[in-house]
């Protein structure tokens, strides 16, 4: 498995097609669809309590899976207790997506910095 993180609007999408190889109609922004790509992760993650049921079924499924999350940890922290929840919620899964992946990849300006794997 592959997780990709960034920025909003930094590229990763496009990084992770030409990384695959595959094309958009292999992207899906829902981890129960099992498609190759899974984009806006963490958008995802604002309507799931318990991400982990369908993001193992996943793993299993698709275990070359690129997962692409956008980065919702920096800056000032939300007054809002529920988007705290979803921000903490956003950092550990992705904690435990980077433990279990074979690469990490962090995009900044379309610049991918491999911090994990080759």
């Amino acid at each position: 498995m592959t997780l990709i993180i960034g920025g909003a609007g930094q590229g990763k999408l496009a990084y992770a097609l030409r990384l695959t190889g595959l094309t958009l109609d292999q992207v899906s922004d829902d981890p129960r669809c099992h498609r190759p790509v899974v984009t806006n992760l963490a958008q995802w993650l604002r309507h799931t309590e318990d991400p982990w049921t369908a993001l193992d079924a996943l793993l299993d499924a698709c275990p070359d899976v690129c997962l692409l999350c956008d980065e919702v940890g920096c800056g000032v922290v939300p007054m809002d207790p529920l988007d705290r929840r979803w921000r903490e919620r956003v950092g550990r899964t992705c904690c435990i997506l980077a433990e279990r992946a074979d690469r990490v990849v962090r995009l900044c300006c379309g610049i991918p910095t491999i911090i994990k794997g080759a």
